[in-house]
């Protein structure tokens, strides 16, 4: 997944607008008040299929706990490495 699409998760659903700016008021002022929610962002977005509006949050891409990626043994390039000396098919091998 590339990291400028990190997708947004669906909070809640509210049937005015107002009712959806006071829940994203209501978490702003949890995650300002708490370090460990430092990055979080929350937004809300008109779902016309459904005549809502959604809250809807997710943890800034730049705050994002980044996992090493796990070292590979080789084995499969070792496997795939093609032998030189063969490179064409030797006809004169076969009945």
């Amino acid at each position: 997944m590339n990291v400028n699409n990190k997708l947004w998760k669906n909070e809640s659903f509210h049937s005015t607008f107002e009712e959806a700016d006071s829940i994203r008021f209501k978490l702003l002022r949890i995650w300002e008040a708490d370090q460990k929610h430092e990055g979080m962002q929350v937004k809300i977005k008109y779902m016309s299929s459904k005549n809502k509006f959604a809250v809807k949050t997710r943890l800034h891409p730049d705050f994002e706990v980044k996992k090493e990626e796990e070292k590979k043994s080789g084995k499969n390039r070792k496997r795939n490495k093609k032998n030189p000396d063969t490179r064409m098919f030797d006809a004169s091998s076969s009945v």
